[in-house]
Parts: C-alpha cells; structure tokens; sequence
C-alpha cells in the first residue's frame, strides 16, 4: 500500500492541529450576541465562521482557535481561507489571544504556546499561496536556528516578490562558493547548506528542486542561470510540488536575460498550481505577478 506523500499529509494537517490544544472549560452563559452568531454560522460559510473566531478571541476564549480552523476549512478557498491559517499560526506561537506584548495574569492564561503546531499552520498557508506565511516561515527557522529552512523561505518569498536584491549579504556571504561553481560547474558546492541541496534535488526531492532552482535564480553559490532555475522548477513541478509548478510559471511568464517570455506555456504551469489551491496561481494574481515592475534591480 503506497505511503501518503508529504502534500496529502499536509492538507490533512489542519483537521488534526487543534487536537492537543489545552482549553479551559466555559461556564459563561451564552449572550443573545453569542446565539446569533453561533446561528448564522451553521450556514457554512467563511464570513460566518470568522465572526465566531473573533467574537470568542475578543473574550479571550480559546474556542476562537477552532473557529479559525473552521473557517480555514471552508469552500471555496481564498486568499481569506490563508489569513484565517496564518492567524492560528500567530496565536499559537504566541500562546495567547489579545496581541499585547505585556505579561499575562495566570488567570488569562488560556492555552500553552506550541511552535509546532504554529508551524503547520503557517505551511499550510503557504503551500495555499500566502506570500505572508512564507516570512513567517523564514522567521520561525532562524529563530529554531535551522538556516536551511530559513534560506528555503527567504529565497521563496524574495522570488515572488521579485525581491532578490535584498539577499546581496547572503549573496557576499557566500560569494567564494559562487566563484567555485562558476570555475567548476558540474562539482558540487563548497558550500555545505547548498552541497546538501544540490544531492537532494539530485535525488529527486522536489522540495530540494525548488531549493536549487531558486539559488541559479538568485545568483547565491552559483552563478545566475534563469535557464537552470527552469529546469529544476519543472522537474519539481513534474513530481506535483506547488511552488515548482508557481515558480515554472513565474520564470516563463516575466522572462528574463536567457530566457524568453512565454506566457501561455506559464499559464498552463499557473493552472496546475491553481489546482492545488494554491491561490496566487489564479489569474488575476499571476497576471500581476509577471506584470512588469516599475523598477528592476539586476
């Protein structure tokens, strides 16, 4: 029997997230306010789920947790279904409701923080699209001291941002490798992070795939290759990997030194991706996505 892959474990996740959450009983009596929202919400619908998270998080009530789940979880998905996927994130990181940063008095205190649950919640919503959560990513690895998913997000986010010239620190950090791989292209890198990636993609990590095609596209421990970074988003993308099928559609739809502009072999890469409900992958987003920016930093 095959083994579930890693995406379908993914969008299990948010069914099974809020399992361990410590919840305090509630003996408040409910309010005609908490009746009529409990009442319109079992219409389904994501406005009406979100009143209920916010109505309970407002009183410092942990079933806002759920709510936000439930409203994660609703048909169809939006950009709106991510907002609510990113905000379980942050209130479980944090441990608390209200987004005070003074400390809170034992009677408050109404769930334990839990960095691992706040995690899937924010893969989840950037394996549905939020540019948002890909920082946030970023960030919850540099604080856990893993710099190769810190750099996986970093450089996720900077590409759909079109924000690569922010990495040129990262760039300068490791500029001795980049020369290496220029002088020795087909050797793995002298770099230990991005040697590792390179064997993984090798391997057929999707995952790792999209790694190595982001570096040849930033230019950080090899030299720029927009034809190389395709390539390995399309093998990524072949294998079913999200960001893989994004990034293929990005890489063609703006074009590039090397790499003419091709916009309908992109929207076909953008349709795969909005398959996976991945919602930047629509059109009125990728169009503004491969739309020319007003500056361009090279």
């Amino acid at each position: 029997m095959p083994r579930p892959t890693p995406r379908v474990l993914l969008y299990a996740l948010p069914l099974f997230i809020l399992l361990g959450c410590a919840t305090t009983p509630n003996t408040r009596p409910a309010s005609d306010t908490e009746r009529d929202a409990l009442s319109a919400a079992a219409d389904g619908q994501f406005d009406s789920a979100l009143r209920v998270a916010k109505m309970y998080q407002a009183w410092n009530d942990p079933r806002a947790l759920d709510w936000y789940a439930r409203a994660a979880a609703t048909i169809p998905r939006t950009h709106r279904s991510t907002g609510a996927e990113e905000q379980l994130g942050r209130l479980l990181e944090r441990g608390r409701l209200d987004s005070s940063d003074e400390p809170q008095k034992p009677e408050d205190v109404r769930f334990k923080p839990s960095p691992r649950k706040a995690l899937r919640w924010y893969q989840s919503a950037a394996y549905h699209g939020s540019p948002y959560a890909m920082s946030d990513l970023a960030r919850w690895y540099e604080r856990e001291g893993d710099m190769a998913g810190a750099l996986r997000w970093r450089l996720r986010s900077a590409v759909y941002m079109r924000e690569l010239y922010k990495l040129d620190a990262l760039r300068k950090a490791i500029h001795a490798s980049t020369e290496a791989a220029r002088l020795a292209p087909d050797q793995p890198s002298t770099n230990a992070t991005i040697a590792r990636i390179q064997r993984r993609a090798a391997r057929g990590d999707a995952e790792a795939q999209v790694d190595l095609g982001a570096l040849h596209e930033a230019g950080i421990g090899m030299p720029t290759d927009m034809r190389e970074a395709l390539r390995w988003y399309q093998r990524a993308g072949e294998q079913g990997n999200v960001y893989g099928q994004y990034f293929s559609g990005l890489a063609l739809g703006r074009g590039s030194k090397g790499l003419p502009k091709d916009e309908t072999a992109a929207a076909a890469w953008f349709a795969r991706a909005q398959a996976q409900e991945f919602y930047l992958a629509e059109e009125s987003y990728w169009r503004r996505a491969i739309a020319p920016p007003f500056f361009i930093f090279e």
